[in-house]
């Protein structure tokens, strides 16, 4: 990879890493009863993937995650490890789809394929939130059983009550569709800023090329 490759990449994690860390400590878009936040924190690790490839976002993600976790109400290695496996697929699954397409735009402006990329993507997301909600962070941090918890109607947002859901089903609905929700809002608020980033500063991003 050229020098000049090499350190704008470098200088693109040494500046959305430390502002993944700042969205942490802003008040979050909606905080669920049971202390799940819907927040930008993850936007930067996408819009890295976006203009400098899987490898930059991979490593913003590392360098960034343990102070998030830190800051984060669910405070510690329990909040780095969630907010990490949660956000990952944000810009895995685009960049594998954007490698295989063998792509010679940036990621951002093939909408369709970004769009399909962004349905799996979340799909996924829920998938492993629930898994690692229902038998680790749940069971860490709050040291009671998922199904007892979503029992208690005080940890259930307007989504659980609407549906009416106790127990095991509550769990997995509640996390299911903040993650959704989560998943949505970092892929598009991403797609935007990138979009208008690249508008501006065309030879920016990274091609499709393997992550």
């Amino acid at each position: 990879m050229p020098l000049k490759r090499t350190t704008v990449k470098t200088a693109g994690v040494a500046v959305l890493a430390p502002l993944s860390v700042i969205m942490q400590t802003l008040p979050p878009l909606f905080l669920t009863p049971w202390f799940m936040r819907i927040d930008l924190v993850a936007v930067p690790w996408v819009l890295c993937w976006a203009l400098f490839g899987f490898k930059a976002a991979l490593l913003c993600l590392l360098v960034s995650a343990p102070l998030v976790g830190v800051l984060g109400i669910a405070g510690g290695w329990v909040g780095a490890t969630m907010k990490s496996v949660a956000s990952v697929w944000m810009f895995a699954i685009p960049a594998v789809f954007t490698w295989k397409r063998k792509a010679s735009n940036p990621p951002f402006m093939d909408w369709k394929l970004y769009a399909f990329a962004s349905v799996l993507a979340v799909a996924v997301r829920v998938m492993v939130t629930v898994v690692f909600n229902i038998y680790f962070a749940i069971p860490v941090f709050f040291g009671i059983n998922p199904v007892v918890f979503f029992s208690n109607p005080m940890f259930l947002s307007f989504f659980g009550h609407s549906l009416g859901l106790i127990g095991l089903g509550a769990a997995v609905a509640e996390i299911a569709f903040w993650n959704a929700i989560q998943g949505t809002i970092d892929l598009y608020v991403s797609f935007i800023i990138g979009l208008i980033i690249l508008r501006r500063i065309p030879g920016l991003a990274e091609t499709g090329k393997a992550p």
